[in-house]
């Protein structure tokens, strides 16, 4: 069972800002958002552990990153995926 502490103003504030966007680096959330990187960090797997956000690792011009993503935009992009498959069957 995933267990979480009570969700702050700053919590909120972080995961308003991952909703808001598509896919972040873990640096990333913590430059937008003006906090330590190690707090971001630290709440992100907290939300991963809630089940609110997904977790996965990139690299980019040979470094690794923690990328972010919100449950929301995961369902959005699994529902384009099937409309497009679905709309090429029916072009075909």
């Amino acid at each position: 069972m995933a267990y979480m502490t009570k969700m702050t103003r700053k919590k909120r504030e972080l995961m308003a800002e991952i909703e808001r966007s598509e896919s972040l680096s873990i640096y990333q959330l913590a430059k937008r958002t003006g906090r330590n990187y190690r707090r971001v960090y630290d709440h992100v797997q907290e939300f991963a552990a809630a089940g609110l956000v997904q977790t996965h690792e990139e690299i980019h011009n040979g470094r690794r990153s923690s990328m972010v993503e919100s449950e929301y935009h995961q369902r959005l992009n699994r529902l384009n995926d099937m409309y497009a498959f679905r709309a090429g069957i029916h072009a075909a």
